[in-house]
């Protein structure tokens, strides 16, 4: 019996003293894997940038790696050809945690040299599980810095990332004070959180909010303050049906400009019915262009006046591929919706809905004899529309309140007491404005 439970002690040591070694080796295939699996996804999906590991000296209770993000492209957008990370990891006994430093970027080093007298503002953790998942969280302590006149302040913040290694499960949340400039501009409490799935190589399936307390600005101009903005996306993806539906739901507590000041702004937006394929092959598209004017701008001396003249011509580069593309997205049961919008304005309150549905599958040629006889719209589009709002904000157009075609019976709106309305439906093959029948034969 002691026999028995000196070896189960035994092994109970050697297990515990070759935690650290086991953990230090588990740490090493996680963070290889998931940097691999980024650097994957993105070729598959033609994004920049790539992560590549320098150096990694593993010991028995530590390891330092010295690992990079090489932006390519996107140097253009942020300055910088790549972000060099130093981590420092503890393997521990029952997880393992690294502490990430910036150190050896020089734009980083001569800011903080600089401006903030040597102190670094960030510290960033990581722990790596067991299981293979990974969670990082990054704490961005108050500064300020002088910038030509201005003072510019940063407020504290902090974002926790959590991630598989395949990297196809993704949560964060950020929570930041905002910043300021005193006297000119500020923003307060800014919240994201995300929680995504990824089912394909473009699609990304889950839920994302994001709200910023209020932004001011002032000096010169018309003072501007926006206060209690929330917005709420939501992305779904049907297998079965390979479709994709995006909603989105924004309000705004208040918008003021000067002496005009609107109030309680709300709506949401529906797209519904996206055939997967066809999404997939625009954004792979536009993507690709994206990247090809962000190669040229790293290549050559691009003014920011001239990446609109580089978009056309990568637009005319691609315009049958992305004509193609466009037509896979209109089939049967397209849908836009804008419901429930409202906001209340001094002079009055806004209310409206729209929905516009595809009946039947179309390409953007089928598109063209309706400009030529637009009673062929009745059998391709499904409309409806209702709004109202002050007759103040349109009184002065009174073409709005006119005839402006001889089929129509009404005009675009119609006044009522104080307020403009409108109402249009397709319904039985008629297009009915204001209860009135357009007659487009």
């Amino acid at each position: 019996m002691k026999k028995i439970i000196f070896v189960i002690g035994l092994i109970l040591i050697l297990g515990l003293v070759g935690m650290p070694l086991f953990n230090g080796l588990a740490m090493e295939k996680i963070l290889k894997q998931s940097l691999g699996e980024i650097n994957r996804q993105n070729a598959d999906a033609g994004l920049y940038p790539f992560v590549e590991i320098d150096q990694y000296d593993r010991n028995y209770f530590s390891s330092k790696i010295e690992w990079k993000i090489k932006l390519g492209a996107l140097k253009s957008v942020y300055g910088v050809d790549e972000i060099i990370f130093i981590e420092n990891a503890d393997h521990g006994f029952s997880k393992i945690i690294s502490t990430t430093s910036l150190e050896k970027n020089k734009w980083f080093m001569d800011f903080v040299n600089k401006y903030l007298e040597g102190k670094n503002p960030f510290d960033i953790k990581t722990e790596y599980k067991l299981s293979g998942d990974i969670e990082s969280k990054i704490v961005l302590h108050a500064f300020s810095f002088k910038q030509g006149k201005d003072l510019i302040e940063i407020k504290p913040g902090r974002i926790h990332l959590s991630y598989a290694k395949n990297m196809n499960n993704i949560f964060s949340e950020m929570v930041w004070a905002g910043c300021s400039i005193p006297g000119k501009f500020s923003v307060d409490n800014i919240i994201l959180n995300s929680k995504m799935k990824k089912q394909n190589t473009y699609i990304w399936e889950g839920l994302t909010s994001f709200a910023v307390g209020n932004i001011k600005a002032t000096g010169k101009t018309k003072p501007y303050e926006m206060a209690n903005l929330e917005c709420d996306y939501q992305s779904n993806f049907d297998i079965s049906e390979n479709e994709l539906s995006f909603g989105m739901v924004n309000s705004i507590n208040r918008i003021a400009t000067g002496q005009e000041e609107i109030k309680d702004i709300f709506s949401k937006i529906s797209i519904k019915k996206i055939d997967a394929l066809g999404y997939e092959t625009f954004i792979g598209l536009y993507l690709q262009m994206l990247n090809n004017v962000m190669a040229e701008m790293k290549t050559t001396q691009v003014r920011p006046d001239m990446v609109k003249q580089l978009f056309k011509e990568q637009l005319a580069s691609a315009g049958f591929q992305l004509l193609e593309a466009i037509d896979q997205l209109l089939k049967k049961g397209f849908e836009i919706q804008v419901s429930d919008v409202r906001a209340r304005l001094p002079q009055g309150n806004i209310n409206g809905d729209i929905t516009l549905r595809l009946i039947k599958d179309m390409t953007i040629a089928q598109f063209i004899p309706v400009f030529l006889v637009p009673s062929k719209a009745l059998d391709i589009i499904y409309l409806k529309s209702d709004l109202s709002l002050p007759y103040e904000l349109l009184g002065e157009n009174q073409m709005l309140f006119s005839r402006i075609y001889p089929q129509m019976q009404t005009g675009l709106f119609l006044k009522e007491g104080e307020k403009a309305i409108h109402k249009a439906e397709t319904l039985d093959g008629k297009l009915l404005l204001n209860g009135k029948e357009v007659l487009l034969h």
